[in-house]
């Protein structure tokens, strides 16, 4: 078993949250629950794999695996349950959906920085401003915009005073003209 283990590569890209490994979870036990029933039913007729996910096409490639093999089948399950229960996991909160590829080019980064089977979980939180917010098992990290505002708040307020100050008009001296006194000739 630690010899099939061993083989593994790792998870491609697209496979970046647990809600991911999850559907491939419930695909490879769909495909191992067809094949046997192909083959129960085929007698000694060799049974044809049935139609699989983007997902799944790209972690049987990348893993260099034939799913018509049991074996296959079988170590391929127990990599990616123990990835679901042993693999590092983050949430990542940010104040508005991030693109398609920011989210692979942050995934990759992850697996080459941090672990080579991190899942990342995105999420929402539009008060933040900007930046993000970064949690683990046991750990919180706040890189947002707000929090930096709040941290600054005094010296903030003391620059939007005194933006305030020096805008504000200044009182000019306006020349008065000498006014003659009643009764008296000039």
């Amino acid at each position: 078993m630690a010899e099939a283990q061993r083989k593994f590569v790792g998870l491609p890209l697209s496979v970046a949250s647990p809600v991911d490994l999850g559907r491939l979870i419930r695909e490879l036990e769909a495909i191992d629950n067809a094949l046997m029933q192909l083959g129960l039913r085929s007698g000694g007729e060799a049974p044809k794999l049935p139609k699989t996910t983007i997902l799944m096409d790209q972690t049987i490639e990348m893993n260099k695996l034939n799913l018509l093999q049991g074996e296959d089948r079988k170590s391929l399950m127990l990599f990616l349950v123990s990835i679901r229960e042993k693999a590092p996991r983050l949430h990542m909160s940010f104040s508005a959906d991030p693109s398609e590829k920011f989210i692979s080019d942050l995934i990759l980064w992850l697996r080459k920085s941090v672990h080579p089977l991190v899942l990342l979980t995105i999420g929402l939180q539009p008060n933040i401003g900007a930046g993000c917010m970064v949690r683990t098992t046991n750990k919180y990290f706040d890189f947002s915009l707000n929090k930096e505002l709040a941290k600054n708040r005094e010296m903030l307020m003391e620059k939007l005073r005194a933006d305030q100050v020096a805008a504000m008009p200044q009182p000019q001296a306006v020349p008065v003209e000498p006014v003659a006194a009643p009764g008296g000739s000039a």
